[in-house]
């Protein structure tokens, strides 16, 4: 099975604690798992705030976005998917990146991993396609 990882689930990979992620990336060890080049963005932006605070450990980081790039696959985006995401966007899911990554998964019939309780439950309530893995 394959697996897109949100962006929660990365940053414990260049060295940021986040709640609940080791529970689920346990869970992933067997399954092929793939990235978004929006959800580097997003850990720059984290990483470039635990920075500021002088919370950052360079190394870990280093060493966790190269492990990134050689072990994870990379999901490819086209019109579709930013077609699909701007219109659940529409529809009023405000985190732009949260509906790229869920149209990703959905268009490669991924399941998507997250622990964003506040998307699976706006995809819930919209009635769209649960992909998410549990």
């Amino acid at each position: 099975m394959e697996v897109l990882l949100d962006t929660s689930l990365l940053l414990p990979t260049l060295g940021i604690e986040v709640e609940r992620a080791d529970k689920i990336l346990k869970k992933l060890r067997d399954y092929e798992l793939y990235y978004s080049d929006f959800s580097i963005l997003e850990c720059l932006w984290v990483v470039n705030s635990l920075k500021r605070k002088g919370k950052f450990d360079r190394d870990s980081f280093e060493t966790g976005i190269r492990s990134i790039f050689e072990c994870y696959a990379k999901a490819e985006i086209n019109a579709e998917i930013i077609l699909r995401a701007f219109e659940i966007y529409e529809v009023g899911h405000k985190d732009i990146i949260d509906c790229i990554l869920y149209s990703i998964a959905l268009r490669y019939n991924m399941k998507f991993a997250s622990i964003d309780s506040e998307l699976k439950k706006f995809i819930k309530n919209n009635n769209l396609k649960y992909v998410f893995f549990e």
